[in-house]
């Protein structure tokens, strides 16, 4: 492991890094959905495929940890320490990710894993999420929207499920429905009769051919 490559990054994104003079931590619901956003835009399949090279065959799962274990990733896994997680760790792990299951096993033979190639990589992945916002706060915002949304309508069903509808109004969506019903039976009741007149017509014609032959 190169450190000489985790201070390049860092030089090249500071903005992942620090916002607002401060440390830019991110949480555990916010590295997902950004991990999963971004593996998506590159083109990532963290379900798996079932065609395509078989190192791409199985998932990959997201795991969080703390204290003195390392955000790692591999082919089938992505581990981000949550005490030290940025936006550039998000983009440096996901990077590697992408690196063992986008890029063929003879393209890689040889080549450092923090290399220029990764780096490379990094670098558009760092800058995609600088272009989102993500390293603002803009993900965080939309989760939180999200989340209160849900809240909101589970809220809603709980009233609805405590508080049963009045029988009027039952009685008076269920006359809407019959009304529909019966304007659909109508109408197509006419067109039966149409069809009807029309294939009798039809018949009647074939027949004085056949007399006249």
């Amino acid at each position: 492991m190169s450190l000489k490559f985790y201070d390049d990054e860092r030089r090249r994104w500071p903005q992942l890094v620090w916002h607002g003079g401060k440390v830019a931590r991110i949480g555990p619901e916010e590295a997902e959905a950004g991990i999963r956003r971004l593996a998506s835009h590159f083109g990532i399949s963290l379900r798996g495929r079932r065609t395509g090279p078989a190192r791409e065959h199985f998932p990959v799962s997201i795991r969080f940890a703390s204290g003195n274990r390392r955000s790692t990733a591999s082919g089938n896994q992505i581990t981000i320490n949550l005490d030290w997680a940025d936006w550039l760790v998000v983009a440096h792990e996901v990077a590697h990710t992408y690196w063992y299951r986008r890029l063929s096993f003879t393209t890689r033979a040889g080549h450092n894993a923090h290399g220029r190639r990764m780096a490379a990589i990094v670098d558009r992945f760092a800058a995609w999420i600088l272009e989102q916002g993500w390293h603002e706060g803009s993900l965080a915002h939309e989760l939180a929207v999200a989340d209160e949304a849900r809240v909101h309508r589970q809220e809603e069903r709980e009233r609805t499920a405590a508080t049963p509808e009045p029988i009027d109004a039952r009685i008076a969506r269920r006359c809407a429905q019959v009304k529909r019903l019966e304007t659909r039976l109508k109408a197509t009741t006419t067109r039966l009769k149409r069809a009807r007149r029309s294939l009798a017509a039809l018949e009647r014609s074939a027949a004085r051919k056949q007399e006249g032959t």
